[in-house]
């Protein structure tokens, strides 16, 4: 699927939709999403490989290297990553293990 399909083709997956007692306010959907990234790429730090935004939809997935895929949501994120590198990264696995008070603030 070419990029352009797939952004407008987008399905929401709940990991992006907004929690109980979260505005829908555009600002703070954008923050709840760099947070999100934040963690994504603290749990990746150890693969050399990189995830930011790309228009607000999507996740640019990228290694030291150059190689780039693009991911609608955290499940493309991980299928990305085993992809790019070749093994497949469980996040609740040891290597996915992040502290959740660091994590969450």
């Amino acid at each position: 699927m070419c990029g352009l399909c797939g952004l407008l083709g987008e399905d929401r997956h709940w990991s992006s939709l907004p929690t109980n007692g979260q505005s829908s306010n555009a600002v703070l959907r954008r923050l709840a999403r760099s947070r999100r990234i934040a963690i994504v790429n603290r749990m990746l730090d150890a693969r050399r490989v990189r995830v930011s935004d790309w228009q607000g939809s999507q996740y640019l997935v990228s290694t030291a290297t150059g190689k780039t895929l693009l991911a609608m949501n955290l499940p493309d994120i991980w299928r990305a990553v085993a992809e790019l590198t070749g093994s497949p990264f469980d996040p609740l696995g040891q290597e996915g293990a992040e502290p959740p008070a660091q994590a969450i603030r």
